[in-house]
């Protein structure tokens, strides 16, 4: 006869043993499970926290990369609102007088305006010159004022030329308007007819009207005449990009052009702060805890350590200045402490800004050898798609895949386990029972023989 629960016929909780059994292998495997898990997730979050970072130093870096970055200039313009302007580093400290006569503008010219807009021109050919280059295009008998522009604006060959109906109390009229400005850019149009006047009439010499004129901008810098073709004039003074907005040729306005040392002096600071910062959370992700006997993530991490080193070399290394001297860190103002942290002697610096505005260049930004450019090169090695920190990343997706592959086996394992301790237990408690069921049995034979005493 079998058995409808486990423990039945030994009286034993089968299941709670089995269970105590089980749980002895696999708890403390399950604890290594989840503490190397802890340990991955761990660095996976710390190598995330190194690459904020390391973009942060970029950021940093990017300020002193190149020279027109570092070395800034400052540019007024009063509150002059004929025009703006821009200096690169090339641009030399001055004041200039500046008086705007005229702006630059597009040629504009428009056919004879019609009552309907809807109605064909003509048919033939529109042929325009811009500045020496020419385009045609045909035009078919249908073909309306809205027609004639899509074809004029979508020509492959269009050599700067738009084309717009414009609507007004005269009717409707067909605009050619050049996209550059200045004299050169003026706007030629011929019309051709193959049938009929039509575009002759519309187009053709003295029915063709000259909406704006093409005119070239005029200014004055100290006196001195400059006429330009556009509005934007560059190389006017050197380094300087002027943007004209407006024109009074009895406004003079002026513009003051000076080094920026507070933006350079700033931008130097930024960097010694985000190095440091960039220092002390590698000191934190590799440090180790002797009183709490804790390691951080990264503690003993190859990678990690030979970023720092290559970071400590680049900085305490000296840089040709241009003129057969070398320049670096420290003589700027920046030391460097025994734990690897920046400090600014803030008079030093100053003193550098001010008076050897090129030897800093020389040692930050000079293309190849520039502390900046160098330092930005080795941090980008780690950053980038594809490179050192990613491929650790990816090192550790494949550590958790593998213990995840490994969690899988181990709990198929205990199933199994746990499977084969039942049915060896529950066969145990089968044959107590029939050893009970016997013993019972015996014991009533026996006591039903003659001459036996209960």
């Amino acid at each position: 006869m079998g058995l409808t629960a486990t423990g039945i016929g030994s009286g034993l909780d089968i299941t709670g043993i089995v269970q105590v059994l089980v749980d002895a292998e696999k708890v403390p495997k399950e604890a290594i499970f989840d503490k190397t898990e802890q340990t991955i997730e761990s660095k996976v979050s710390a190598i995330g926290t190194l690459k904020s970072k390391l973009s942060t130093f970029q950021d940093a870096l990017e300020k002193l990369k190149d020279g027109d970055s570092l070395n800034q200039r400052s540019v007024s313009t009063g509150d002059s609102s004929f025009f703006t302007a821009e200096a690169t580093k090339s641009a030399q400290p001055g004041s200039y007088n500046i008086i705007v006569e005229q702006l630059a503008q597009a040629n504009k010219v428009g056919g004879t305006n019609v009552a309907d807009a809807t109605a064909g021109v003509g048919e033939g050919s529109l042929d325009f010159t811009v500045n020496g280059a020419s385009f045609s295009v045909d035009i078919a008998s249908g073909d309306d004022l809205a027609a004639i522009a899509s074809k004029v604006n979508s020509a492959a060959d269009n050599v700067g030329i738009t084309a717009a109906v414009v609507k007004s109390d005269a009717g409707s009229r067909l605009v050619f308007s050049s996209q550059e400005t200045g004299t050169d850019s003026a706007v030629n149009v011929t019309a051709t007819d193959t049938t009929g006047t039509g575009l002759n009439d519309m187009f053709g010499t003295g029915n063709l009207e000259t909406i704006q004129d093409a005119k070239d901008s005029i200014i004055y810098i100290d006196g001195q005449k400059l006429t330009s073709q556009s509005n934007e004039v560059e190389g006017a003074i050197s380094g300087v990009s002027l943007t004209l907005t407006d024109a009074d040729l009895n406004e003079t306005s002026t513009l003051t052009i000076a080094q920026d040392n507070e933006a350079v002096t700033a931008n130097v600071n930024a960097f010694v702060t985000a190095y440091n910062d960039l220092i002390s959370s590698i000191d934190n992700l590799s440090s180790y805890d002797a009183d709490k006997k804790e390691a951080a993530a990264l503690q003993g991490d190859s990678m990690i350590r030979s970023l720092e080193s290559q970071l400590r070399n680049t900085i305490s290394e000296r840089v040709d200045d241009g003129s057969g001297s070398t320049i670096a860190l420290y003589d700027i103002g920046i030391s460097v402490d025994r734990y690897g942290k920046m400090s600014v002697d803030s008079s030093k610096l100053s003193d550098a800004v001010e008076n050897d505005m090129s030897k800093l260049e020389s040692l930050f930004s000079t293309e190849t050898a520039g502390l900046a450019n160098r330092l930005d090169t080795t941090v980008e090695s780690y950053v980038k798609a594809g490179g050192v920190i990613d491929s650790r990343k990816n090192s550790y997706t494949s550590e958790q895949q593998r213990l995840d592959d490994q969690r899988e086996a181990f709990a198929r394992k205990m199933e199994l386990l746990e499977a084969r301790l039942l049915k060896q237990f529950n066969a145990m408690d089968l044959v107590v029972a029939q050893l009970n069921q016997q013993s019972a049995g015996l014991a009533d034979r026996l006591n039903s023989l003659p001459g036996v005493i209960g």
